[in-house]
C-alpha cells in the first residue's frame, strides 16, 4: 500500500550486516516473532560516517481490502508497525530491542466542481524521502468495479477494455456534481507528508506525458502532518 523508509546508524565499528525484522498488527494485537514475518537487509549509504544503513519497506495495512475501500473522511484506521534489527558484528549476532510505530491514514479530497476529470492520482512522500507513493483516488458514488480499471496500454486496447472504459465514463457522467475524489496518505503518526494531485481525463502508462493538470499550493506541494 505504501513505501516507508527505515534507517539504522552504526554505534560502533565492526558491524558487518544489519537485517530488519518487521511485521504489522492491529492496535490491540502483539506480534508473534516465531511466525513468518518480513525480513529486509539494510544497505549502507555511501559517504556516511558513522555508517547509516537504510531500507524501503512495502507496507500493507492489516485490514481486509473491502474495509479499506469503505474508508471515508470520518474513518480513522490505525495499526502498529513492529520491528527490530538483527546485527552481525565481528562474527557475533545480536538483536536490538523491538520498536513500535503507530501508523495512520490521512484522507485527501479533491472536488471537481465542473466534472472535467475522470482520474486523479495522489502522489506523496514521507519526510521528503524517496521513493514516493502514488495512489489512484476513488470517486464518491462510483461502484468499485469502475474505480480503477486497467491502465490503457500504448498499443491498441481490446474491445473488452474499451467497453469497460465506456461504461466507466457513462457512470461518471451520471454522477451529480461536484465529483469528489478521495485518496489516503499512510505513514507513522507525527510524520510530515508532502503531496500533490494529478488530474486527467484518462489514465495512461505515462500520465506526465498527457494533457493533465497538477493541483498544487501556489506551485508547491501541499503538506500534512499525520
Amino acid at each position: 500500500m505504501f513505501f516507508l523508509r527505515k534507517d539504522w546508524q552504526d554505534a560502533e565499528d565492526g558491524i558487518e550486516m544489519v537485517v530488519l525484522h518487521w511485521t504489522v498488527t492491529r492496535q490491540e494485537q502483539q506480534p508473534n516473532w516465531k511466525r513468518a514475518h518480513a525480513i529486509t537487509v539494510m544497505n549502507p549509504q555511501l559517504g556516511t560516517y558513522p555508517v547509516v544503513r537504510s531500507c524501503q519497506l512495502w507496507i500493507k495495512p492489516p485490514f481486509p481490502r473491502t474495509q479499506l475501500l469503505a474508508v471515508n473522511t470520518e474513518a480513522d484506521f490505525r495499526f502498529l508497525l513492529h520491528s527490530f534489527c538483527e546485527v552481525t558484528q565481528r562474527g557475533r549476532v545480536w538483536s536490538s530491542e523491538v520498536t513500535v510505530q503507530e501508523i495512520r491514514a490521512e484522507t485527501v479530497t479533491y472536488s471537481d466542481t465542473l466534472g472535467e476529470f475522470t482520474y486523479a492520482i495522489l502522489y506523496y512522500s514521507l519526510e521528503g524521502f524517496t521513493p514516493g507513493n502514488h495512489v489512484p483516488m476513488r470517486i464518491d458514488g462510483l461502484p468499485n468495479k469502475y474505480q480503477h480499471p486497467p491502465v490503457l496500454p500504448e498499443h491498441e486496447a481490446s474491445n473488452k477494455e474499451y467497453l469497460l472504459w465506456a461504461k466507466r465514463s457513462r457512470r461518471i457522467a451520471e454522477l451529480p456534481l461536484p465529483h469528489i475524489f478521495q485518496g489516503q496518505i499512510w505513514g507513522p503518526v507525527g510524520a510530515r507528508a508532502l503531496y500533490g494531485i494529478y488530474v486527467n481525463r484518462q489514465q495512461t502508462y505515462n500520465p506526465f506525458a498527457e494533457g493533465g493538470l497538477w493541483l498544487l499550493q501556489n506551485g508547491r506541494l501541499w503538506e500534512v502532518e499525520l
